[in-house]
């Protein structure tokens, strides 16, 4: 499971969101560790907080969009969606079927986190810092 672990590449240089980022890869390969027979009540927890830990990261992230006024809110906003509804499913599928999470899964849930991280949060990330941000975008200012 060495591919599904945490890499500093992922950092996007906010503290709070790199922290929640983490917590979300250590839980996805808590999951992917599959649980022990001695252990399912544990595995079971971890695959019910995943979602958690997921809405309160996409909240952090979407308060701190609005407040900077990002451009693309709303397409990053439908990403988080998307990805919500598709872990709270495989969630609960998960739970029905008491046989843990499948490696697919798993494998899709990792890929989708770093993709987005690596291409829409680093994307925010470059609007956040950009100096032309804060002094009124691209207007050129006349002499």
């Amino acid at each position: 499971m060495k591919d599904l672990e945490w890499k500093d590449e992922y950092l996007v240089g906010i503290p709070a969101i790199d922290l929640q980022h983490r917590g979300i890869f250590d839980n996805i390969l808590g999951i992917a560790h599959g649980p022990a027979d001695d252990d399912r009540l544990r595995a079971e927890a971890t695959i019910i907080r995943l979602p958690g830990l997921l809405q309160e990261h996409f909240s952090l992230e979407e308060n701190m969009m609005r407040t900077l006024h990002y451009p693309e809110l709303e397409r990053h906003v439908a990403e988080h969606r998307q990805f919500h509804a598709e872990v709270h499913h495989l969630a609960q599928t998960s739970l029905r079927k008491k046989g843990g999470v499948s490696r697919e899964a798993i494998i899709v849930a990792h890929r989708w986190l770093t993709d987005h991280i690596m291409v829409s949060d680093k994307h925010y990330l470059a609007f956040f810092m950009n100096p032309s941000r804060m002094n009124g975008g691209d207007k050129k200012t006349r002499t």
